[in-house]
């Protein structure tokens, strides 16, 4: 389905960098983790199923949640139109990646593969 968490980088548009991460994280709480999917749960709820489901460590739950925000204010507010920390999205994402798909490994997840 996505881009390696490595390609990220390569796209200069902060929007379409943004959705193609966040739309990647969903598809990999919900394929690789069973969290709830539909239009009654964003983001924060799957993050929410995932931690009490799974145990994701604190550091990772924080750059998750950091990731949604900014796509949030991306999405939703009128003057928010950039990244404010381009580096630091990508390496919380990288990150947070990292820690799912190590998780998924564990567990032996065949889905573990949906994001390389």
């Amino acid at each position: 389905m996505g881009a390696s968490s490595s390609s990220y980088a390569r796209y200069s548009n902060d929007f379409e960098l943004v959705i193609r991460a966040t739309k990647d994280l969903e598809h990999l709480l919900e394929t690789g983790f069973g969290a709830p999917s539909g239009k009654k749960e964003g983001l924060h709820d799957k993050i929410s199923y995932v931690q009490a489901n799974v145990g994701l460590s604190v550091s990772t739950v924080k750059k998750l949640r950091y990731l949604v925000t900014v796509r949030n204010k991306l999405v939703h507010e009128r003057g928010f139109n950039k990244l404010p920390d381009r580096k630091s999205f990508i390496e919380s994402y990288e990150s947070a990646e990292t820690e799912l798909k190590s998780k998924l490994k564990k567990s032996g997840n065949s889905t573990a593969c949906v994001i390389s």
